[in-house]
Parts: structure tokens; sequence; C-alpha cells
């Protein structure tokens, strides 16, 4: 009878215990951009890719080493850029994020080009 009820504790303390055991965040869900922006010719300009969080949140990564200025180098650049934002794309899918589609546009007359990355995460 003691063996039974000690059993029966150590069983109940064990399932108690289990319920403040640490559990992980569960992974955002929803939708998140990543959005890649040049402006070849500009000496001011810095290209950059912004990811845009299912929350709202957004980080930008500055692309400082790239180095912008002459029609010569525009197309250094734009590889620059997009290698940039595949690794981050290859980056996002690597923690679940699955791509969902992809859009590119040039507006303005300075020639920005922004290409954008919509992916998911169910």
């Amino acid at each position: 009878m003691k063996k039974a009820f000690l059993s029966a504790a150590l069983a109940l303390a064990v399932a108690g215990s289990w319920a403040f055991y640490p559990n992980d965040a569960p992974a955002p869900t929803g939708y998140l951009m990543v959005v890649g922006s040049g402006r070849p010719g500009n000496k001011s300009y810095v290209p950059e890719v912004i990811t845009i969080q299912p929350d709202g949140k957004q980080q930008v990564q500055r692309l400082t080493s790239v180095k912008v200025g002459t029609d010569r180098t525009s197309t250094d650049v734009a590889v620059a850029l997009h290698h940039a934002e595949v690794l981050q794309v290859n980056a996002l899918a690597a923690k679940g994020w699955r791509l969902v589609s992809v859009a590119q546009s040039t507006v303005g007359v300075g020639a920005t080009t922004e290409t954008v990355y919509m992916m998911e995460r169910r």
C-alpha cells in the first residue's frame, strides 16, 4: 500500500512540475515582407534590404559596402543588392517562412528599383 501511495504521489509531483516546464514561444504566423531598394547613379544613396515582420516591426540592413556612383557600377550595385535579398530570403526560408510572391518595380525620376518578396508561415 505504501509503495502504491508513494508511486501515485511521485507521479502527481512529476505531472505537476510538467506544467511549469518552459515552453518555446509560438513562431509568428502570417505574412512577412523583404524589400530591397536601390537607386543606381546617386552617390548619396545607400541600397538597403528592409524586413517587415508580421507584427509591423522593421529591420533595415543598409548595404554600406556597396559603392554607388557611376553608371558603370550600376550593374554591380544591382547584383550586390539582389545578392543581399536572396541571402535574407534564404535565411527566412530556413526558419520556416515560405516565399509566395515576388514583385519588382522601378519608380520615379531617379529610377529607384524595388523588389518585394512576400513570405508566409502558417
